[in-house]
């Protein structure tokens, strides 16, 4: 949106001062914290485990975890009890994978931007975790931040769900996300953030050297922009899509494509590309295109959590989520409902497009699904998209837009995880014995009630049970 002069900057200074210390130790709130010892074993008796794949529960068994990976799922009161066993008591409840949330930008705030909070990297990875997002495809950071984070997680040395990133997207010269930044941030806070966050490309070769650059940083994916937001700003030629896939292809790192459009989806996927990001939102994809883009063969993120935030800011109150009361300042919850009187400029017309289209994105995520496009489950984070509750909010968007609570919490964890391992036998996202113990135990049956999910008595990462705490004790209902 548009600010005017004192309000930029001093957003660009709380901006920059947030990225600037995200890899610095701060204090962020309570949320989750490692247990002073770590157990050498969980078991969890008497639990219906969900089958993600199937949707089908099967009650009362007992899971044992050795470290960090399952090794024993049994029927209740038979299997192996080792000494000094970690116990928890999963009666009643359901236990499922970790969720995925496949577009999660750690390094964002969430906040309203007229409520100049600083980005937060840390408190963002607590607040997944509480939420039991164990696993996130950060799709685009600054270089500077992306892989250093996911590396310090990954490590041990940050608490956080594991990361797969990557890093700066490529665009046209001056296509999106540069206008976003430049009608945020004053000049020499985009002198700083434009060469980090993005890659501005103008010919094959430029597209190419892009990749290598992002490529050599040891990106996980590489994502290409090619949404006009807004539609204003230029938009990157099919030709430069080519190169850049093809580059990535020559050395074996995969890209991803921000799409808005039919066309969008369509050059992305002729150029090669394995992973829609945002998917179609702008328009009603025509009956007769919904084959070809199924043929395609490609997942799609459909995003529904930051679109439909942006749709209603303004429009309609916020009412808050469970989640989010648990892991969101009261006051930042409030501002949501106290938006400043600001001209949005040109990308008023982005934002009415927004509401305007939103059944129409429902319809044509509920027809790609029954045709039997993959759906995965991404939130965007971002203002209005916490990070965790804002994965939950996207899996009750994909429930109204016709998939079951099954397929949403499958678009969560096994698909989602097929598509982060890349061909291989991933080793998260199901529950197997021999299987990483990325766990979320949750009371009641969320295969039938999508809602479920939000009622967690216990979040596992790598076989250690996480000491939650709310930010307000009296938050649950």
């Amino acid at each position: 949106m548009q600010w005017d002069i004192k309000t930029a900057a001093r957003l660009g200074i709380l901006m920059l001062g947030g990225w600037l210390l995200a890899g610095c130790d701060q204090s962020p709130p309570d949320l989750v914290q490692m247990p002073d010892a770590v157990p050498a074993a969980v078991l969890i008796t008497d639990v219906g485990v969900l089958d993600v794949d199937s949707g089908a529960i099967t009650a009362n068994r007992d899971v044992l975890v050795i470290g960090e990976r399952i090794a024993e799922i049994g029927e209740a009161g038979t299997t192996t009890r080792p000494d000094d066993v970690y116990l928890i008591d999963g009666s009643g409840a359901t236990l499922l994978p970790g969720l995925i949330d496949m577009h999660g930008h750690v390094g964002n705030s969430s906040a309203p931007r007229w409520a100049s909070e600083w980005p937060d990297a840390k408190r963002n990875l607590r607040s997944y975790l509480y939420a039991g997002v164990t696993t996130v495809l950060d799709p685009a950071d600054m270089h500077n931040q992306a892989f250093k984070r996911r590396d310090r997680v990954a490590a041990g040395e940050l608490p956080g769900p594991r990361i797969y990133a990557a890093g700066p997207m490529i665009t046209a010269d001056g296509g999106h996300p540069v206008a976003a930044l430049e009608g945020a941030a004053p000049w020499w806070l985009r002198w700083y953030l434009l060469p980090r966050f993005t890659r501005q490309v103008d010919s094959p070769e430029s597209a190419r050297e892009a990749v290598r650059d992002i490529a050599g940083r040891d990106a996980d994916v590489v994502k290409l922009s090619v949404d006009r937001i807004p539609e204003s700003a230029p938009r990157i030629r099919r030709e430069l899509l080519t190169a850049a896939v093809d580059e990535a292809d020559a050395l074996g790192v995969r890209t991803v494509a921000h799409t808005g459009t039919l066309d969008d989806a369509v050059d992305a996927a002729e150029a090669g590309t394995t992973l829609w990001v945002h998917g179609v939102y702008k328009e009603r994809i025509p009956d007769e295109a919904i084959a070809r883009l199924v043929d395609y063969g490609i997942p799609m993120v459909a995003t529904m959590a930051v679109f439909e935030s942006y749709a209603l800011l303004g429009r309609e109150p916020r009412v808050a989520s469970r989640l989010e009361r648990e892991t969101v300042p009261a006051e930042t919850l409030a501002a949501f409902n106290q938006p400043p009187a600001n001209d949005a400029g040109e990308f008023g017309a982005w934002l009415d497009m927004l509401y305007a289209q939103r059944a129409a994105a429902r319809d044509n995520v509920r027809r790609l699904h029954e045709a039997g496009l993959t759906i995965l489950a991404g939130s965007d984070t971002q203002q209005g998209v916490f990070p965790g509750p804002g994965l939950h909010r996207e899996l009750h968007l994909l429930v109204e837009a016709g998939l079951s609570p099954a397929a949403a919490i499958r678009a969560a964890t096994s698909d989602a995880a097929r598509y982060l391992a890349d061909g291989a036998e991933p080793d998260f996202g199901i529950i197997a014995e021999g299987k990483r113990a990325d766990l979320l135990l949750v009371a009641g049956d969320p295969a039938v009630d999508i809602g479920k999910l939000a009622d967690i008595r216990a979040v596992l990462l790598g076989g250690v049970p996480l000491q939650r705490t709310p930010l307000a004790m009296d938050a649950a209902e």
